[in-house]
């Protein structure tokens, strides 16, 4: 009875213990950023910390984010492998820190005082160290003094173990001359178009079998990628604008509003210069008139610039006294002296800007599109409130255009489809990530538009029925026709170009490129023209096709690289130091792992992926 009841007691400790750990577990997962557990691991005898993995997962999805220009979601994030880069990212740091601490390297306590003396969140308004600001930053970030000064250590320590690897790792000398010298080569080629316009005799029609195998053996022309059926609802202003209706009242009073906009006086751009007194103007300006200064050197003369000169556009009420002397010139040039509120001045005037006179007939279609759309937007707006209570409530996309205005459509949605509603960044960013478990929610659209969408079903990539397609088929064997005459014909003529006979001696229309380097773009010509150029031998003839039909090319010369000259010296340089930043890169990541190999590394998934969890609830 005894053993039986100590059995019992036991069991019922168990499970006290197992309901203390979930109810711990409540609200993050298994462990949160502030949660009892406080790391997700260790690497040798160093823990690898929650917040240290969470940093370094939120430094790889925001440099990603960089690069594609957009947000991910956490589909992508998995997809991209993020998680796993930010896990190994954080190990092998931690497997360095190891390293430094068996090596022992360290720093001592007064420079490790100085540097947190020395960091500018602790400084107070007395420009010296605050302890208060620094007890504040411990508390916000949920860590005491010692373990902040433990990881400033590590760092320092890892630093200095980085910095002993890298000393004196360079990239070689020859290394960066070959890739110099791959870059800086230059090839000298003559190049023809051979199109349809000059060579081609036109092709038989083809018969249905001829179609039917051509649809078959290109069926990647024909095929429809992996896409989306979706079901949408949306409106926009432009689809209700011409409901609107208006009187002329309201028209004429909007143009009367901004009769200042619809109606501009003459205006002018003019430069002033001021003088103390009417005889010296009247001077400065006879030597503008006899050629011997400009208006220019007179304002040099006094140590002004032009800008201080410079009045920019005026109406004749902004220059007082002044206005008939400039408003009356017949075109642009030096008048004056004209009396100012600061003197006799001489004036250039640089140019002559009409007035502008728009009645209320030529402006109304204007002003009527803008009030309809004004009105729409207005429309569209009022809508927002109803549509998103009928979608909270449960409702369908057809029940919701059926009791408002939207529009139901249905859509085989792809990136790179165009058209209609697949115009809009927002609804293609909606239909990129919609999966058929999401339901419905109002979207707005950059033109004061709203849609909302769901997805019915994916749809795999599949070849279009030859009857649909039948007429883009035929298309396409025709150009894929003459462009196997036009290849034909085009090597036909290659096969005549030597040493003696030119591309030009048989009628074609010759282009000369000399001094190309393998980076560079010819005009009017394929892409593929210069990478063709530089896998050839002098005195070679090759035929590429083109969008146009095909091109003919010869080389006539190889140039090699000056490696002493200033250019291939400046590309030396930017190359040197970008190999330089690769081969450290490469050497302190087999370093990390080389370390990291010879450690017990212990990491527990069930917390890393709580970390995942909470990471992608904030919204990252």
């Amino acid at each position: 009875m005894a053993e039986r009841k100590r059995s019992k007691t036991a069991n019922t400790a168990v499970w006290i213990i197992v309901g203390l750990l979930m109810f711990g577990m409540v609200g993050f997962g298994a462990v949160g950023l502030s949660g009892t557990a406080r790391s997700i691991g260790k690497v040798g005898d160093k823990p690898v910390s929650v917040t240290q993995y969470y940093t370094a997962l939120q430094n790889e999805v925001n440099g990603a984010q960089q690069q594609i220009g957009r947000r991910l979601t956490p589909q992508e994030v998995q997809s991209f492998g993020l998680e796993n880069v930010a896990l190994a990212r954080v190990v092998r740091q931690r497997a360095m820190d190891q390293e430094a601490t068996d090596l022992g390297l360290s720093i001592g306590d007064e420079r490790l005082s100085a540097q947190i003396q020395g960091l500018g969140a602790f400084t107070g308004l007395s420009g010296n160290f605050d302890r208060v600001a620094y007890d504040q930053y411990l508390e916000r970030n949920n860590t005491s003094s010692s373990e902040f000064e433990t990881r400033l250590r590590e760092e320092n320590a890892r630093n200095l173990l980085q910095e002993a690897i890298l000393t004196g790792l360079e990239a070689p000398e020859a290394y960066q001359n070959v890739i110099v010298g791959y870059l800086q080569e230059t090839r000298d080629f003559s190049w023809a178009k051979v199109t349809d316009a000059d060579y081609a005799t036109g092709t038989e029609v083809p018969s249905d079998a001829d179609l039917r195998a051509f649809h078959e053996n290109n069926a990647d022309q024909f095929t429809l990628p992996t896409s989306k059926d979706i079901t949408y609802a949306w409106l926009t202003p432009d689809m209700i604008s011409d409901t609107i209706t208006v009187d002329d009242a309201e028209l004429r009073a909007a143009y009367d509003a901004r009769s200042e906009e619809f109606n501009q006086p003459e205006t002018r751009l003019v430069e002033r210069l001021v003088f103390v007194d009417q005889a010296t103007a009247q001077a400065a300006l006879d030597t503008i008139n006899d050629g011997s200064k400009t208006f220019e050197d007179l304002v040099a003369d006094r140590g002004l610039d032009m800008a201080d000169v410079d009045l920019g556009d005026v109406q004749r009420g902004g220059l007082g006294d002044a206005a008939e002397v400039v408003f009356g010139a017949a075109e642009p040039g030096v008048v004056g002296p004209a009396p100012t509120n600061l003197g006799p001045a001489l004036f250039r005037i640089n140019a002559i800007l009409d007035a502008q006179v728009q009645s209320f007939d030529e402006v109304r279609a204007d002003l009527l599109a803008e009030y309809q759309t004004n009105e729409a937007t207005r429309v569209v707006s009022a809508w927002v409130e109803d549509i998103e209570d009928l979608l909270a409530g449960g409702a369908t996309l057809e029940e919701v255009a059926a009791e408002t205005d939207m529009v139901l459509g249905q859509i085989r949605w792809y990136p790179g489809l165009e058209g209609d509603v697949a115009d809009y960044d927002e609804f293609r960013d909606a239909a990129l990530t919609v999966t058929e478990d999401d339901f419905p929610t109002l979207i707005n659209l950059a033109d004061g538009g709203i849609f909302a969408l769901r997805m019915n079903e994916a749809i795999p990539a599949a070849l279009q029925p030859f009857d649909d397609v039948r007429a883009s088929v035929e298309q396409a064997w025709q150009a894929d026709a003459v462009q196997t005459q036009l290849t034909a014909q085009a090597d036909a003529l290659a096969a005549q170009v030597d040493g003696d006979v030119t591309l030009a001696a048989l009628g074609l229309t010759e282009q000369r490129e000399e001094d190309v380097v393998r980076t560079a773009f010819v005009d009017d010509a394929t892409p593929a023209l210069v990478s063709t150029v530089f896998d050839m031998q002098p005195g070679e003839v090759k035929v590429l096709q083109d969008a146009d039909g095909a091109i003919i090319v010869q080389l006539h010369k190889v140039h090699a690289a000056d490696l002493d000259s200033e250019e291939s010296q400046g590309l030396k340089r930017i190359l040197g130091l970008r190999l330089q930043q690769a081969f450290q890169t490469d050497v302190l990541s087999a370093y990390g792992q080389a370390v990291q190999a010879d450690m017990d590394v212990t990491i527990d998934q069930t917390i890393v992926q709580s970390v995942n969890s909470q990471f992608h609830g904030q919204g990252y």
